[in-house]
């Protein structure tokens, strides 16, 4: 067997001459190509056949256009994004930059430090802080609920941690924390109260080659990469004991101390930073009773909630001024409708009228379905009649009665297969009767009034449109039809 495809002359003799990677790329664009024309094919081969000789008459010009559409928008969109991506970032991080974290001096109205033998209380917009040997005779019951208690929890022999309140109370600490009287907890707690408390000992460690540092009461708190340390101090020896602390680090270890205290005295130094001890961050380590959203914000949910029971209260109470107003209208109105006797009569006449108005459309409906029951049964008719049992009374039933040509039907043989007949080709008929009669054959036929409205009234308003466009499409009589000469 021969392979055609090897035997087929190469139209281009220089495509043929050409080094192998041109050859490949020429190859691979008639394969593009190919693939292409075909998918042409069958997406004009899928369009209905008057459109196929439009498309493919106008297919390379759709092609043109769109390309030039797509390297316009190319053009104009891909700076665009760019600008647009490097604005975006550049926003990103101004906002990360600016964004202000969590201090303790924005989460506490008043900051309350416990240090080793003297307290510090430093109340909301006061610059100098309190000092005092019991943070008790400090805080006040109101200020309880917005301070934030500081202090650095002590540790057993086991490294664990004590009680913070029996710690604060100056009570005797037991190594163990297993081992303190539930009662004098209890009690140590009540006396504390709603004051939150923040054990410094858990804060976070800080960032390689950096030491914070926190000077309040009479301690000196620092905490490194590794742990954290309360050195005893007080406002004649800080000074020194920052620089002793500063010299166990390398030189470049760079330092944030956080007080309150007057730092003129302290000697310029390009690794210690300075901040206010309100703008040192706050830790989520170091809560020890953190408040839930219940506790933190159940009184201003609860104001919100008076406020709205208040102003729904109001507005039903002005509604219900309204409809008052309405009523004491409407009765007014309703004394100055006559109440007499010859009143009361016109009023019952209309309302018997209604109803049997309410019916006036069911009667030609049992008219023409007797009609035409009895035209489907082909009896011979001498007259039939549709009348209701009392006229001045709203029609619960009709009763048809119909009348057979004399000497027509003879006989029980003849009468019965009519009768029949003429109520299997009524819709409306509900029973049939022959009455007892010496002359003649009669029926009378029974329609239930009541039944035959409720399934007529869904059709009506069907029924009456049907009528009105009927007789508006109607061709008008003209000229001879007209019926009329001059």
């Amino acid at each position: 067997m021969t392979d055609d495809f090897n035997h087929t002359p190469n139209p281009n003799p220089q495509q043929a001459n050409a080094p192998l990677p041109e050859r490949v790329h020429a190859t691979d664009d008639a394969v593009v190509e190919a693939v292409r024309n075909k998918l042409k094919q069958q997406l004009v081969e899928r369009l209905p056949g008057g459109l196929q000789a439009r498309v493919e008459r106008n297919l390379p010009v759709l092609q043109r256009t769109t390309q030039e559409v797509l390297h316009g928008a190319k053009e104009f969109l891909g700076p665009l994004w760019a600008e647009a991506r490097i604005v975006f970032s550049g926003v990103s991080r101004k906002l990360a930059t600016t964004a202000v974290a969590s201090s303790v001096g924005g989460t506490f109205r008043h900051l309350c430090f416990v240090g080793l033998n003297k307290s510090e209380l430093l109340l909301q917009g006061e610059v100098q802080p309190v000092f005092s040997d019991s943070w008790s005779d400090q805080v006040s019951d109101n200020m309880k609920r917005h301070t934030g208690l500081l202090f650095f929890a002590p540790r057993g022999l086991d490294g664990k941690p004590v009680n913070p309140y029996l710690f604060l109370m100056g009570e005797g600490v037991p190594d163990e924390e297993e081992l303190a009287d539930p009662n004098a907890v209890a009690l140590a707690e009540q006396q504390v109260g709603p004051v939150a408390l923040l054990d410094l000992c858990r804060i976070s460690k800080s960032e390689p080659n950096t030491i914070n540092m926190l000077l309040v009461a009479d301690t000196l708190f620092h905490w490194d990469v590794k742990d954290n340390y309360v050195l005893p101090t007080s406002p004649s020896s800080w000074v020194r004991d920052v620089e002793q602390v500063m010299k166990t680090y390398p030189r470049t270890t760079r330092a944030h101390l956080y007080t309150q205290w007057d730092t003129d005295i302290l000697p310029p130094s390009d690794r210690i930073t300075v901040h206010n001890v309100r703008d040192m961050p706050l830790d989520d380590a170091t809560w020890l009773n953190r408040p839930t959203v219940q506790e933190r914000y159940g009184g201003h949910i609860l104001l919100a909630g008076v406020v709205l029971a208040i102003l729904t209260y109001m507005g039903l109470w002005y509604q219900g001024q309204q409809l008052q107003e309405l009523s004491d209208q409407l009765s007014m109105i309703e004394q100055q409708i006559p109440r007499g006797g010859q009143f009361s009569d016109l009023e019952r006449a209309i309302t018997e009228q209604e109803r049997m108005w309410r019916k006036r459309e069911l009667f030609p409906v049992v008219t023409k379905d007797t009609a035409r029951a009895i035209q489907k049964s082909g009896m011979q008719v001498k007259q039939f009649k549709v009348e209701v049992p009392s006229s001045d009374q709203p029609p619960r039933t009709y009763m048809v009665e119909i009348e057979a040509k004399s000497d027509t039907y003879q006989g029980w043989l003849q009468q019965e297969p009519i009768a029949r007949s003429l109520i299997l080709n009524s819709a409306v008929l509900d029973a049939i009767r022959k009455p007892a009669t010496t002359v003649g054959f009669k029926l009378e036929g029974l329609v239930d009034a009541n039944a035959l409205e409720r399934e007529y009234r869904p059709f009506a308003s069907k029924l009456n449109k049907a009528s009105i466009q009927a007789s508006a499409t109607a061709p008008k009589p003209t000229g001879e039809n007209a019926g009329g000469t001059e």
